[in-house]
């Protein structure tokens, strides 16, 4: 199946549909204001690096310098990412410049990185 993405990413302001979807919007934001809850699972601090674009971007790259920055700074370091059959590929090169984890359950790889770098 190939996702095409829609033509509304790339505008540069958003068009009258989303300002008027943006008013039924509003109901949903003070419900999680109120409703949120933090979970705080550990002290380790993690940096995400992600966008919308699936694949292609220089995500993985990206993800290798700031490794390698923090390797610098002396900061112990741990790749976490959801495993995919189809993206043994990206987990090889992880793998090559740093520790990885990968298991199927992201909250189970978050605790298990949490458990790794303490």
């Amino acid at each position: 199946m190939q996702i095409i993405k829609p033509k509304f990413w790339d505008l540069k302001q958003p068009n009258y549909i989303a300002n008027i979807l943006k008013y039924f919007s509003f109901p949903f934001t003070i419900n999680n204001k109120i409703n949120f809850k933090k979970k705080k699972i550990s002290k380790i601090k993690s940096i995400c690096v992600g966008n919308i674009y699936v694949g292609g971007t220089g995500k993985t790259p990206v993800c290798i310098m700031i490794n390698e920055i923090l390797k610098n700074l002396k900061l112990r370091t741990v790749f976490i990412k959801k495993f995919y059959k189809n993206q043994t590929d990206e987990q090889k090169i992880l793998k090559n410049n740093g520790k990885l984890i990968s298991l199927k359950n992201r909250i189970d790889n978050f605790l298990y990185g949490n458990f790794y770098t303490s």
